[in-house]
């Protein structure tokens, strides 16, 4: 099962989204993806895909309560209209979101050419004629995926990202649906635990199979691999006294996005700020996961200010975060079985460079941890 994958339909019938959710493929704006883990709180998480059964799904206690509660409000599900009220709760409520964070609502849920590929509906929670709460859940022929959920700060009280949930769970089994995909949770953070109140759920294996053990979940889980590699390279390093920073490179899986070459794939890497000679390149290392190798690589570091100006606030730490898209170079790329193999390489290039430039002190640094 490749780490990250996307996909752009250009059409998508609702049979064929049933296929795509049961695969473990998400929404984001007009494409699908899915990948095994991602960047968040700092470290990498690792995705566990989760699909709630309706057939035989009771509501809990509290669940009912709060449905019971929502009755004093207007509530409108249908096909989705979107609205400025909608479009302010977004702008309300795109702060607590992770990563990188569309503008708008608009760009959130369509492409730059405005293509209705999904078949969507809306959740909208009135209190009189003030848009409390909001969400978006696109259909299939037997199963509902959750895309997001919008609400009012002053009405944390009632809940709301839980109500539209609830609410779309309730519009599900009214209309003889079979599944909910509320999306994922992730086993190293809690930024989505608040989806796993809703019952009992089924989890996504390799194998592509739903299973009802998390634990079987995670063990299968390419994370343990990735940090324990990383950590391996990392004691290399030092004990080589190599200069090197240890970061967690945001775009990772823009390079899944396109051929591979392009961009970088690696999510831990180690910038190695003395190496490279070439001042329109950076020099690093990482553990290459679907080689299962380290390799030693020299990309073009390129801006981008969309990006830039639209991810969250977290991402925007360059203490742990790598800020620029790295265009892939594999010309003078090296691969090594063993992270002593390649910090052997790195200081021979290191001295080749002392010895062209005699005058030039190395700086050592602190090593990572």
């Amino acid at each position: 099962m490749p780490l990250v994958e996307f996909y752009k339909p250009r059409k998508l019938s609702a049979k064929r989204l049933d296929r795509y959710l049961a695969g473990g493929w998400f929404r984001s704006s007009n494409g699908l993806f899915r990948n095994r883990f991602l960047c968040l709180d700092g470290q990498l998480c690792t995705v566990v895909n989760i699909r709630l059964p309706l057939a035989n799904h009771a509501f809990k206690k509290t669940h009912r309560r709060l449905l019971s509660k929502a009755k004093s409000l207007r509530i409108e599900i249908g096909p989705i209209k979107l609205c400025a009220q909608m479009e302010e709760l977004y702008r309300r409520t795109k702060h607590r979101f992770k990563g990188f964070v569309f503008p708008e609502l608009s760009s959130f849920l369509y492409d730059s050419l405005d293509r209705k590929i999904f078949q969507s509906y809306h959740v909208k929670v009135y209190d009189n004629e003030v848009l409390v709460a909001a969400s978006v859940f696109d259909i299939g022929e037997h199963g509902i995926m959750s895309v997001l959920g919008l609400y009012h700060p002053e009405y944390n009280h009632i809940s709301p990202g839980i109500l539209t949930m609830l609410l779309e769970v309730e519009w599900g089994k009214e209309n003889g649906f079979l599944f909910y995909y509320p999306g994922y949770v992730l086993e190293e953070s809690s930024a989505f635990n608040y989806k796993k109140s809703l019952g009992n759920y089924q989890y996504l294996s390799n194998s592509h199979r739903w299973i009802s053990r998390y634990d079987e979940i995670v063990k299968q889980s390419p994370v343990k691999e990735i940090e324990e590699a990383s950590k391996e390279l990392a004691l290399a390093l030092h004990q080589a006294k190599i200069p090197h920073q240890r970061m967690l490179y945001k775009l990772f899986s823009l390079g899944y996005a396109y051929p591979e070459g392009t961009f970088l794939r690696h999510v831990i890497i180690f910038v190695l700020p003395e190496l490279s000679s070439n001042p329109f390149k950076v020099s690093l290392v990482a553990y290459d996961a679907e080689r299962g190798l380290f390799r030693l690589s020299h990309p073009w570091p390129v801006h981008d200010e969309f990006l830039a100006m639209n991810q969250s606030e977290e991402y925007q730490d360059p203490t742990i975060y790598y800020d620029m898209i790295l265009q892939d170079s594999m010309d003078d790329d090296m691969y090594f079985e063993e992270a002593d193999e390649a910090c052997a390489e790195i200081q021979r290039m290191l001295h080749k460079k002392a010895q062209r430039n005699p005058m030039g002190e190395v700086f050592m640094g602190k090593p990572s941890s």
